[in-house]
């Protein structure tokens, strides 16, 4: 048990150390990561979106880790983030469009396609082995407390896993939600 949390710990502080940094540096050199992504073979229109929502997206998927009611949305965007980064780089591997500008900031601009598709599928992976150790966190302490009765209908559900708590904190939630 103690190896799952701390495996649970690493994953979080990867998935920060990965999309807060990144974003950043978006935000940082905002101009050079627009002309990157003008110049993707999509519209300039979808490039110049994609310039003013990601960065953002990016660092909330990172700050959404370090509140612990918020991680199954965290593991889930980084995950779906890393699914359409992961078709995106596959398709540029394939030299579906040619010649294309990584619109990626920091280490990532400057490593090829190949490094760069093996580095998104490593990170989806990570993405979904926390959202499995997170989810499975809420099936185990339900199940173990599915006899229990709780005023009100209510049956608390863990919100996060934190190696430094001596209990899991709580969450009421319905039982119609519980049933789902």
């Amino acid at each position: 048990m103690k190896a799952k949390k701390i495996t649970y710990q690493i994953i979080v502080i990867t998935l920060m150390a990965l999309w807060i940094p990144i974003s950043l540096d978006k935000f940082i050199d905002y101009e050079l990561f627009k002309s990157a992504m003008i110049q993707q073979p999509f519209s300039d229109r979808l490039g110049i979106l994609l310039a003013n929502t990601l960065p953002t997206i990016e660092l909330t998927v990172g700050l959404l880790f370090i509140v612990p009611k918020m991680r199954v949305w965290a593991f889930g965007l980084s995950a779906l983030l890393m699914v359409v980064f992961v078709g995106y780089v596959s398709l540029a591997v394939l030299n579906v469009w040619g010649k294309i500008p990584c619109g990626c900031g920091l280490v990532f601009h400057h490593v090829g396609w190949m490094a760069h598709l093996w580095l998104n599928i490593g990170f989806l992976l990570i993405s979904l082995i926390g959202l499995h150790l997170e989810l499975s966190a809420f099936r185990n302490y339900g199940s173990k407390n599915s006899n229990n009765s709780h005023s009100g209908g209510h049956h608390p559900i863990p919100i996060a896993i934190n190696s430094e708590a001596q209990h899991i904190v709580k969450l009421k939630t319905s039982a119609r939600l519980k049933k789902e």
